[in-house]
């Protein structure tokens, strides 16, 4: 099935070439000639991207993509601007409202069909594939890591459930449980907030799931909220009962460490993925993280993996690349970047 693509572009060249284009590669196309046509047409059509300008008559890109994040049906679909305007202020305006990518006009066809792939595939992976990592084990991982986690997880899965309504939280980032919780019924996504309460879905997890486990563990607060995607049924287990089961069983304790240790790579993982205020923020993020576990500062990664790691087309991540480096904050190299200002680069926000 074709992928479906609204264009919304006031310029009738622009938005003619770029509509040709686009059939031509395959997609199909519906395309607006302003802002608030754009819209209408969103709501009615449930485009699988969104391409849109930023200056227009009657609703410009970003009213366009304000309206569309207020919009639950809507708000996760990619969104790409088109502008012919390229300083940095306009490009952080676009990614702090939650735009997936920026392109100036004139732009190559090959750097379109590449930035509009790139977000396709990452929709269609968020889409389908279930979070796995360390503050969520599922039943099914249990059940195959041997007897005693099966067992424990049987131990609970008849206890009483507590029904959280579609959209209740069940547990807050920044607050501390004595519980971990079992989802008996129905899905849950965790996430988090940037200062200016932009979200970031960190996981989708569904019936068999664990919840909380960082924060039981570790005694340390919540680092993301938990809420129900649906009605759901969730078990709380006290903190008392599951040390009671570690204190007697040995082989549960040993087989829960390595159920968390074989998820601390999945977990570091989605930490480079956390959507900072721009994505300036999220690169320079990423490079100092990388830079750490290497020598001399200095991180050997082909373009397409770093992009890959910042979540960012590698066309946007060559453009702040370039900027970093005019800013003297980072050398380049064919496979490699350089920190050159350490404490300049952990300001970029």
């Amino acid at each position: 099935m074709k992928a479906r693509i609204l264009l919304i572009e006031d310029d009738v060249v622009v938005r003619e070439n770029t509509a040709e284009i686009l059939r031509f590669s395959d997609y199909e196309v519906l395309t607006a000639p302003n802002g608030k046509r754009g819209v209408i047409l969103a709501k009615k059509e449930f485009p699988d991207i969104i391409i849109c300008d930023i200056m227009m008559p009657k609703l410009d890109g970003y009213g366009v993509l304000q309206v569309l994040s207020n919009d639950e049906k809507l708000k996760d679909i990619p969104f790409i601007f088109l502008s012919a305007k390229a300083n940095h202020e306009d490009i952080r305006k676009g990614m702090n409202l939650g735009a997936d990518d920026f392109l100036t006009k004139p732009f190559e066809e090959s750097e379109l069909l590449t930035a509009i792939a790139t977000r396709l595939q990452k929709a269609k992976i968020y889409k389908n594939k279930p979070s796995q990592d360390l503050i969520s084990i599922s039943y099914e991982q249990l059940n195959g890591s041997g007897n005693s986690m099966y067992s424990f997880v049987k131990m609970f899965r008849e206890n009483k459930s507590q029904l959280f309504k579609k959209g209740e939280n069940i547990y807050c980032e920044g607050n501390s449980s004595k519980y971990i919780f079992l989802i008996k019924e129905g899905s849950v996504k965790t996430y988090k907030t940037t200062k200016e309460g932009k979200e970031l879905i960190t996981g989708i997890h569904k019936e068999g799931a664990f919840l909380g486990l960082m924060s039981f563990l570790g005694k340390f607060p919540h680092i993301e909220y938990a809420e129900a995607l649906e009605d759901s049924k969730i078990i709380k287990i006290n903190q008392k009962k599951v040390f009671s089961v570690l204190q007697s069983n040995a082989s549960f304790a040993q087989d829960l460490l390595q159920l968390l240790a074989s998820n601390i790579k999945s977990l570091r993982e989605k930490i480079l993925q956390v959507a900072y205020d721009s994505v300036r923020g999220r690169t320079a993020k990423s490079i100092l993280l990388l830079a750490s576990q290497a020598p001399q500062h200095k991180v050997h990664i082909s373009r397409n993996n770093l992009a890959n790691i910042t979540g960012i087309a590698k066309e946007t991540l060559i453009r702040t690349l370039t900027d970093f480096k005019d800013e003297g904050l980072i050398e380049t190299g064919r496979a490699s970047v350089m920190i050159v200002d350490k404490e300049g680069l952990m300001k970029v926000n």
